[in-house]
C-alpha cells in the first residue's frame, strides 16, 4: 500500500472512531440506565470537540507563523536550512509528563486521535521528514509539497516565487503584509456557545415536560384549576413533538434517535463551511464575506508576484499550479488565464471572471498606463481584504446580540412556564 492511500485509510479510521466512539460511550451508559448521564456525556463531549478544534486552529496557526519566521531568519542570515530545522527539533519540548498529559487530552475524546494523528501528523514528525527530504537534496518548496500543513498557502507561494526570482527573503518578508484573517476562529466558540446554551435550556424544558408537568396536570385537574397561559403553551409544543406525544406507536419509540441524530448534524452542517471551501464559497451570508476576502488575496498575491519582474500570463500560470486557492476559486483564477491569453484587457478580465469589482477597473486600467500595476493590485487588495473584516466585524456585532436576545427570550419563556403554575397554585390555595 502506497503512503498516499494509507494516509487517507488512516484519516477515515480516525473520522469514523471520532463519530462511533461517543457514540459507543452514549449507547453503553444507556443500557446502564443511566440516560441523563449518557446526555451529558454528549453535551460534554461535544463543547471539550469544538474547544479543542478551536485550539487546535490556533495551535497550528501559532507553529505555522513560528516555521515562518525560522525559515526568514535562516534566509536573512544565509545559512544552511537543515542544521538550522536540526536546532529547532532538538529544541523544542519533550519528556514523559508531557506525553501523558497529550494522551490523557487527547485519548477522552477518542483515543485515535492519539495513536494516528498526534503520532503520525504532529508538526515536530513533519519538519522531521522534511529534513530528511532537504537532507536527500529536495529544494525547500518541492519537500513542502509533501509537508503542506508546515506553512500557510501564502508563505509557500512566497517561498516558490524567491526560489524562482533568488531573493527568497524579501519574498517571505512580504507574507506579514497579507496575513490571514483568524475572525471565523473568533466567532466560532461564540456560536459553539450559543449552541450548548440552547441544547442545556431544551434540556431543562425536557425535563420539566417528564417529570414536573405531569404532575401539575394532575393537581390542577383535582383542584378543578385551569393552567396558565404560558405554560399550556409550553404544554402544546411539546405534546406536538412526536417524543412527548402520541406514546405507543412507531414514531414516539424512534423519535429519541431522531432528535439525537440532529443534535449531531447540526453541529456538522455549521462547520462545514470551515472544513470544505465550496460549501464555504456558497453559503449564505458567509459565501459574500469569503468571496470579498479571497477578492483581497488574490489580487495582493497577484500584485506581489508581479514585483518579481513576472509578465502577466507567467504570473497567472505561477498562481495557478501554486495550489494556493481551491474549489470555485481555482475555477476562476483558471477563466481569468484563458481570458488573458485570448487577448483580453486584465481589468476586463479580472472583472468578468469575478477577481475585481466594477468599481475598480478604471483605477487598474490607469495603472497599467503610469507602469505601477503590482503596487495598484497590492492597494486593491488591501481595500478588499479590509472590506471583508469590516463586514464580518459587523456581521459578528449583530448576529451574536440578536441571537443572545433570542436565547434569552426562550430562557425566559420556559423558566415563567414552569414557575406561574406554582405562582397560581399558591395564590388560589391562600
Amino acid at each position: 500500500m502506497s503512503q498516499r492511500k494509507l494516509e487517507i485509510l488512516l484519516f477515515i479510521v480516525m473520522i469514523l472512531t471520532a463519530g462511533l466512539f461517543p457514540l459507543v460511550v452514549f449507547i453503553l451508559l444507556c443500557i446502564a440506565r443511566v440516560e441523563l448521564i449518557a446526555f451529558y456525556y454528549v453535551m460534554l463531549h461535544m463543547a471539550f470537540s469544538v474547544w479543542a478544534l478551536v485550539s487546535f486552529f490556533y495551535y497550528r496557526h501559532v507553529r505555522q507563523e513560528e516555521f515562518r519566521n525560522l525559515l526568514q531568519s535562516t534566509f536573512e542570515s544565509e545559512t544552511s536550512v537543515v542544521p538550522m530545522l536540526n536546532s529547532y527539533l532538538e529544541d523544542r519540548p519533550k519528556g514523559f509528563f508531557r506525553e501523558w498529559f497529550i494522551f490523557c487530552f487527547l485519548s477522552f475524546l477518542n483515543p485515535a486521535y492519539y495513536f494516528i494523528c498526534y503520532k503520525r501528523w504532529r508538526f515536530d514528525k513533519q519538519v522531521e521528514g522534511l529534513t530528511r527530504l532537504l537532507e536527500n537534496g529536495l529544494t525547500l518548496t518541492s519537500a513542502l509539497r509533501q509537508y503542506p500543513r508546515l506553512v500557510s498557502r501564502e508563505v509557500y507561494l512566497a517561498l516558490s516565487l524567491g526560489e524562482a526570482s533568488g531573493k527568497i527573503s524579501n519574498c517571505l518578508s512580504m507574507v506579514v503584509r497579507w496575513h490571514k484573517d483568524l475572525f471565523w476562529l473568533v466567532v466560532l466558540p461564540r456560536l459553539a456557545y450559543l449552541f450548548f446554551m440552547v441544547v442545556a435550556s431544551l434540556n431543562v424544558a425536557v425535563f420539566f415536560m417528564v417529570f414536573i408537568a405531569p404532575k401539575y396536570e394532575r393537581i390542577f385537574k383535582d383542584f378543578d384549576y385551569t393552567l396558565p397561559w404560558v405554560t399550556t403553551i409550553l404544554l402544546n409544543i411539546f405534546n406536538w413533538l412526536p417524543t412527548f406525544g402520541n406514546k405507543g406507536n412507531l414514531i414516539a419509540e424512534i423519535a429519541p434517535l431522531f432528535w439525537l441524530a440532529i443534535v449531531i448534524l447540526l453541529p456538522f452542517l455549521a462547520l462545514m463551511p470551515f472544513w470544505n471551501t465550496t460549501v464555504r464559497w456558497y453559503f449564505p451570508v458567509v459565501g459574500a464575506i469569503y468571496r470579498i476576502h479571497m477578492q483581497g488575496n488574490f489580487l495582493k498575491m497577484l500584485g506581489i508576484t508581479l514585483q518579481g519582474q513576472i509578465v502577466i500570463p507567467k504570473a497567472l500560470d505561477f498562481l495557478e499550479d501554486s495550489k494556493c486557492f481551491s474549489g470555485p476559486a481555482q475555477k476562476q483564477l483558471i477563466n481569468l488565464n484563458l481570458a488573458i491569453k485570448s487577448g483580453f484587457s486584465l481589468e476586463d478580465s479580472l472583472y468578468s471572471s469575478g477577481w475585481l469589482p466594477k468599481s475598480m477597473k478604471p483605477f487598474i486600467q490607469s495603472s497599467q498606463g503610469v507602469a505601477n500595476l503590482s503596487w495598484a493590485l497590492t492597494e486593491v487588495g488591501n481595500q478588499r481584504l479590509r472590506l471583508a473584516s469590516l463586514i464580518a466585524q459587523r456581521f459578528s456585532l449583530v448576529i451574536f446580540p440578536l441571537l443572545m436576545l433570542c436565547l434569552g427570550v426562550l430562557i425566559g419563556f420556559i423558566a415563567i412556564a414552569m414557575f406561574m403554575p406554582l405562582l397560581k397554585m399558591i395564590v388560589e390555595l391562600s
